[in-house]
């Protein structure tokens, strides 16, 4: 996938939304006035009720649809008098669609996944019902799978037309077998987890140095970070950047963006000839475990950073031993409480410094997919659904305050029978957010924005207990959103290439191959030789399965 056409393919959406006036279809959707649908019935199964037409048609009378429900942790909260099956959400879908939920059973996150196997293997299919990929596919090998080949692109609302395909299509790809959707993808968006490089600027201005914008200039920043006495306490107490023992996947203090910096890409799969290779095994990560060797031996790397895990690394970067650190864009949240304590420190999110090849990871986002029973009588019920969750939710016509988080604290976003979050939400919130700032009018933001730009302006305003600082770092103009944003709109992002059912080899081997990375990248940094430590990596990773899972990849990547 090119990045340039996923970049085109979102703006293009976005003008279609802005010219569609969605805000217009709803409010005649809601009133029974033509929404500009299909008008008249939509083709529907013999022997079912016919589909009300439109993306927000309401059924007339109403109709009954089954699910499950996934309840998360522990156990929902909800306002008095309210339930699972009786909320502000099961409320609206009937006032406004026409739908009665119904849930055959309910069960919290650690139980979900075994009862989803065990409805599949009993065929006990509600008419709606949250899968990962693997029992999707079991679901369609199955027969239990409705196609959703006609009906989605026939009731998707322009705006969840636009989310679902803000990954230029992939997430449906990943839905879809022998050319046919089975299932609606309820799309994540890998870009939230693109890293950016964190520095103490109140360290660069002590030393006289700026931001580093190369390679070249990172490692001579955290050379001086380590033994240039940045803290001016005296001692050589400091290290140049900060790492912590798993090296990736962490969000915090790990090391993505720091090969990213020289064009590798650990753990996502990426172009490599005719084909994919494992982004772990890349000449390019060679070359960065190269450097961080050199790091190493400098003093530049904590010599502990192998048994400490996030939270010590997150301590140490409280009490100010580091200067420089990849992590994502909510590293400022942890952050916070060193601004709290030392309000003299600066931390700032600044773009990964990339050498000529060099782009951001960006993971594959879609985990889990809304099934429509093969039984279901209005399949496209579930899009409505979707439809309405999305629009009032994040739409032009939200409600934040009443169908997402209220005001006293309740959570109604998780009250929905399938919801999605748009992958962009934060970052045209950070974008909103910082242009009300500089232009001090606020007028255009909505609900939830409006909150982060209250916060960010008491920031701004010399906030005593710097309580808000995270959100200026995070939303405000400068912030880690808006660094993230500008690798996607410069097209520096690399998307993770493999978005298939995980391979039988991937199954049985990636846990063991990911260890093995992180034992031999391990050893490479304290001082196994470069050559021979990699060379005997290599080896290991296609003997203990990597060979077979590459060739597996390369199957469904040429028959996709």
């Amino acid at each position: 996938m090119k990045q340039k056409n996923v970049k085109q393919r979102f703006w293009g959406l976005a003008s279609v939304r802005a010219a569609l006036l969605l805000p217009l279809l709803l409010f005649a959707a809601i009133h029974g006035v033509s929404a500009g649908g299909r008008g008249g019935e939509s083709a529907a199964p013999r022997g079912t009720q016919a589909a009300a037409p439109g993306p927000f048609g309401a059924y007339t009378p109403p109709i009954e649809l089954t699910a499950v429900k996934n309840l998360g942790a522990g156990n929902l909260l909800f306002p008095p008098g309210d339930s699972i099956d009786n909320n502000v959400w099961t409320r609206y879908y009937q006032e406004v669609l026409g739908v009665k939920v119904k849930y055959t059973w309910t069960t919290n996150e650690q139980q979900y996944a075994q009862k989803v196997n065990i409805a599949i293997t009993s065929n006990d299919i509600p008419d709606i019902m949250m899968v990962n990929n693997v029992q999707l596919k079991m679901m369609h090998e199955n027969g239990q799978a409705r196609d959703m080949t006609a009906i989605l692109p026939e009731y998707l609302a322009p705006f969840t037309r636009e989310v679902i395909y803000q990954d230029n299509g992939d997430a449906i790809k990943s839905a879809t077998f022998d050319g046919k959707l089975y299932a609606i993808p309820l799309t994540g968006f890998g870009l939230s987890s693109a890293m950016v490089l964190w520095v103490r600027t109140d360290w660069l201005t002590r030393l006289g140095l700026s931001i580093p914008k190369t390679p070249e200039e990172f490692l001579a920043v955290a050379n001086a970070f380590t033994n240039r006495d940045p803290d001016g306490n005296g001692r050589k107490d400091t290290f140049g950047l900060a790492v912590y023992k798993d090296l990736f996947e962490g969000g915090f203090a790990c090391l993505e963006g720091f090969f990213n910096m020289y064009g590798a890409y650990p753990h996502i799969w990426v172009p490599s000839g005719a084909g994919l290779e494992f982004g772990s095994v890349q000449p390019a990560a060679k070359t960065a475990l190269g450097v961080l060797q050199d790091m190493y031996r400098a003093g530049l790397l904590d010599p502990e950073f192998g048994v400490k895990d996030a939270l010590k690394v997150a301590e140490d970067v409280m009490a100010g031993r580091f200067g420089l650190m990849f992590g994502q864009f909510w590293n400022a949240a942890w952050i916070n409480a060193a601004k709290v304590a030392n309000p003299a420190i600066e931390w700032v999110p600044v773009s990964i410094p990339f050498s000529a090849a060099g782009k951001a990871q960006m993971p594959f986002g879609t985990t889990s997919y809304a099934v429509i029973s093969a039984r279901s009588k209005n399949p496209e019920a579930a899009v409505k659904l979707l439809n309405l969750q999305l629009e009032k939710t994040y739409g032009a016509t939200a409600e934040s305050t009443r169908f997402n988080i209220t005001p006293d604290g309740f959570s109604p976003y998780a009250y929905t029978v399938l919801g999605i979050e748009p992958g962009m939400k934060n970052f045209d919130a950070a974008a909103a957010v910082s242009s009300a700032i500089n232009n001090r009018d606020p007028s255009r933001l909505n609900e939830e924005q409006l909150n982060y730009y209250e916060m960010s302006l008491k920031s701004l305003a010399g906030d005593h207990d710097n309580n808000n600082w995270h959100q200026l770092k995070m939303f405000g103009p400068g912030g880690s959103l808006t660094v993230i944003r500008g690798y996607w709109d410069r097209g520096k992002v690399q998307p993770d290439q493999f978005f298939g059912v995980p391979t039988p080899a991937m199954t049985e081997k990636l846990s063991t191959l990911n260890k093995q990375v992180l034992t031999d990248y391990t050893g490479i940094i304290l001082g196994t030789p470069l050559d021979s430590g990699w060379d005997s990596f290599i080896r290991s990773f296609g003997v203990l399965g990597g060979s077979r899972m590459t060739a597996e990849v390369n199957e469904w990547y040429r028959a996709r």
